[in-house]
């Protein structure tokens, strides 16, 4: 199935059998709220076109149950702001009193991903989720895991939620520059490399000094140990071309003639084991060519792609708001009728949307549609092949079907 169309709100009809379909799950739903969840605003988003109501606050799971069932929205957020007064009227009169940290990364975000299924649009997503995760908060920013949530958005992406204090009071231009650590923004990359004396020889009022060319060794922590994980990646990708398609393609990004691009691919690859020149580069030594002159087509042609390998896509707008409404865990998302689900570091990689994020609630009983377009998809490890026009599906599918925009209620 391609990347599913954004959802219509369909007939009335249609809307009114989502609605109750929504209403059963919230009935029997486990509400799990936030952290400080007194503190927070929460809004919501209904059925009637353009219907937004905000500025609420709860006192208690079971009250907020009440809302949901009684009033059954179409999308649910809740605010990453803490605030002495959530539920005032306006944002003046709430008084901030911190946030949450907040990473949204969707399909949008990820050029290579348009047009692939919706399947494996999302685990492209996630594998990016995890590499934020794993390089950028847990290992460079040192925070803990038991202070990430890390949630499914029930339809494009997935968000991360940093709860430790030590953020709360960050600012936006703060979370911003967390922000631009993360995507690479204005890296000096040639700073990374360095030049060190090793040896001084004098001899009378002359003095000579030798040196030695460095870059950072794979192991260095941030983003000098990232580089140079990049350069080397780089440099194995092109070792495993055939010799004449490596030294063209050396020439032509490196600008520089054949037979410099031939000494090059030699001085990397050529040689015993343990001294060729691609072996000294993963420790951290680029004086592995004949001469200095090599050093600048070499960074021409293997630093860009290493900034590449190590930037992460996020939604610089949302992180660097400190009084976000985002998706509350365990609600429904109104265009796909999947939950948001919660999940953790450890518990994200065997996630699979369309069969985990399809509330129990929806049942295989049949259900008459009317299908606008031919589908193909896999959900609740069920594939379904299916032609335009009035058909039976199982609750689960017309569920789906129907919030994207696909089908309606047949009568």
């Amino acid at each position: 199935m391609a990347a599913p169309p954004k959802g219509t709100r369909g007939d009335a009809a249609t809307i009114t059998w989502l609605r109750e379909r929504f209403r059963a799950y919230y009935r029997d739903a486990k509400i799990d709220l936030p952290p400080r969840y007194a503190r927070r605003e929460y809004g919501f988003m209904f059925w009637e076109a353009g219907m937004m109501q905000r500025h609420q606050a709860f006192k208690s799971a079971d009250v907020l149950r009440d809302f949901l069932v009684r009033r059954t929205p179409m999308h649910v957020y809740y605010s990453s702001a803490y605030y002495e007064s959530p539920g005032a009227p306006t944002m003046e009169e709430k008084s901030w009193l911190g946030a949450d940290l907040i990473f949204d990364l969707d399909a949008d975000h990820i050029e290579r991903v348009k047009g692939m299924p919706y399947e494996r649009m999302l685990e492209e997503v996630k594998s990016e989720i995890i590499k934020i995760v794993d390089q950028y908060l847990l290992r460079d920013f040192g925070f803990d895991a038991s202070a990430i949530l890390i949630t499914f958005s029930g339809g494009r992406g997935y968000h991360i939620h940093v709860r430790d204090p030590r953020v709360w009071e960050l600012q936006s231009h703060e979370r911003r520059e967390i922000v631009d650590y993360i995507t690479g923004t204005e890296l000096d990359a040639e700073a990374l490399f360095r030049r060190e004396p090793i040896d001084l020889k004098q001899w009378k009022d002359k003095a000579t000094v030798k040196y030695r060319h460095r870059m950072p060794s794979p192991e260095e922590p941030g983003w000098p140990g990232r580089l140079a994980q990049g350069i080397v990646a780089a440099v194995e990708r092109l070792e495993s071309l055939p010799k004449e398609d490596a030294t063209e393609k050396l020439a032509t990004l490196g600008a520089i003639p054949t037979k410099m691009a031939r000494d090059m691919y030699d001085a990397l690859f050529a040689g015993r084991a343990g001294s060729r020149g691609i072996e000294r580069l993963r420790r951290g030594d680029i004086d592995v060519f004949p001469s200095e002159k090599f050093l600048d087509p070499f960074r021409k042609v293997f630093v860009p792609p290493a900034v590449d390998l190590g930037k992460r896509e996020t939604d610089e707008p949302v992180t660097s708001d400190i009084k976000r409404l985002i998706r509350m865990p365990h609600t429904l998302h109104g265009k796909t009728g999947l939950a948001v689900i919660p999940l953790g570091r450890d518990t994200i990689e065997d996630f699979v949307p369309l069969r985990d994020a399809v509330p129990k609630t929806w049942t295989e009983k049949p259900v008459r549609v009317q299908l606008r377009t031919g589908i193909n998809i896999a959900i609740r490890d069920e594939t379904f092949n299916l032609k335009e026009g009035v058909i039976q599906v199982p609750e689960y599918l017309a569920v789906f079907l129907a919030c994207r925009g696909i089908a309606s209620v047949a009568a």
